[in-house]
């Protein structure tokens, strides 16, 4: 009965009632008299059901159906209601009425206390039901990370151990099938950066050659080469930069120098987010070290492909170098060429004497060797097409018949 807030409910109650005591006072029996009246149990009913102030509603009501029932007796009301029993029935209906009602006061106050700890309990319930739910969410999501995590350490190990290699050739190799592996890069391209740092040179390439040129120009984009080897960082293409800017580079340093450049052209988007990104860097990290590392095994051994105190590599050394841009060419599609000449046997300083000719004409990437059994020189140049190599080897004829004149 205390959750009952709509209050017309209650005066309808109260008419009722007053109704049904109106027909037992007129046409049934009269309760006038005080004694054994059924009115003080409906007030003490009234009281307690809604309080003091529907309880001394219906003691009023019930004591102007006394005074209706003397009247319409034609009774003296007057003397009723001043020198008769009136004022003690009066006393007794409102003393109950009220008593009654603080009763129903003080239960209703205690009701009330409990039905709000009931509802803070309930809010307090949904609020534990809603953050176990919340919670579950949470622990479906770290396992996932947690798979995710297991799963990445299980790629780093198994890009260490593509990556570790003895020759740094390869190691660039490998570095093109991780980036294209494990982190989706569709077009990417490994180059060299040259010690003027105006160019770089095509070393590996995945994906379609327009958007890979053999050589770039850092004046082709100079805003975003020059954040580039300014930051030594991943660097993003901006609005601002040119539009022949690449999508996302990123720079490979030996010995915290930058000696290699990622250049990424197609990349999903979602892998610029920030744990994209992070593990970007993190990627770029492992290559940077393990490419120091395996640069610092193959300079042990670089002396030993050169003739001495040049940069012309030995017979056997060329070789295994052909054989790195014929697996470029077959995986990558990278082209290479070489140009060879017929020369007299060459003594060490007339070596050493082309060597530094050469050099002049020759990129940082190209190769030389001499062939002392079948007396050639020979020249590599990767990432070169033979549609280009006509006019280089035109300047090389030159040199080397300057020379050894």
């Amino acid at each position: 009965m205390y959750r009952i807030n709509k209050k017309w409910m209650k005066w309808w109650e109260l008419l009722a009632v007053s109704m049904i005591l109106f027909i037992i006072e007129f046409y049934v029996f009269s309760f006038a008299e005080l004694s054994g009246s059924p009115y003080v149990i409906v007030v003490l009913l009234i009281g307690i059901r809604y309080g003091i102030l529907y309880g001394l509603a219906i003691a009023a009501f019930i004591l102007f159906l006394h005074i209706m029932n003397v009247w319409s007796q034609n009774g003296d009301v007057y003397s009723f209601i001043f020198y008769g029993n009136f004022s003690i029935s009066a006393i007794i209906y409102l003393l109950t009425a009220y008593i009654s009602g603080i009763y129903s006061t003080r239960y209703r106050e205690r009701y009330e206390d409990k039905e709000a700890e009931r509802e803070e309990l309930q809010v307090q319930l949904e609020q534990a039901v809603t953050t176990l739910y919340t919670v579950n969410e949470t622990n479906d999501v770290l396992e996932k990370k947690i798979l995710a995590s297991e799963m990445t350490m299980v790629n780093v190990y198994k890009m260490l151990q593509a990556l570790d290699q003895d020759h740094i050739e390869m190691f660039i190799n490998e570095v093109a099938k991780t980036l294209e592996s494990y982190y989706g890069a569709k077009t990417l391209g490994i180059y060299h950066v040259d010690q003027s740092l105006r160019a770089l040179r095509i070393k590996v390439r995945t994906g379609t050659g327009k958007l890979l040129p053999q050589t770039i120009f850092i004046d082709s984009a100079p805003l975003f080469y020059d954040r580039l080897l300014q930051d030594e960082s991943i660097t993003i293409r901006r609005i601002t930069d040119e539009e022949n800017a690449p999508l996302l580079a990123a720079p490979i340093k030996i010995n915290n120098k930058i000696s290699q450049v990622i250049v990424i052209q197609e990349l999903d988007l979602s892998r610029l987010s920030n744990e994209g990104l992070s593990m970007l860097h993190m990627l770029i990290d492992i290559i940077s070290e393990q490419l120091t590392k395996t640069s610092k095994k193959f300079e042990k051994l670089e002396q030993q492909q050169y003739y001495q105190d040049t940069k012309v590599f030995k017979p056997s050394s060329f070789k295994e170098r052909i054989e790195i841009e014929k697996a470029r060419l077959r995986e990558f599609h990278v082209p290479y060429c070489y140009v060879y000449f017929k020369v007299e046997p060459l003594t060490l300083p007339v070596l050493q004497s082309l060597e530094i000719e050469f050099r002049s004409l020759l990129r940082e990437i190209d190769l030389i060797s001499y062939l002392p059994s079948s007396e050639h020189i020979v020249f590599l140049l990767p990432g070169t097409s033979k549609n280009n190599v006509k006019v280089i080897e035109d300047r090389l004829k030159e040199v080397v018949l300057g020379v050894l004149k």
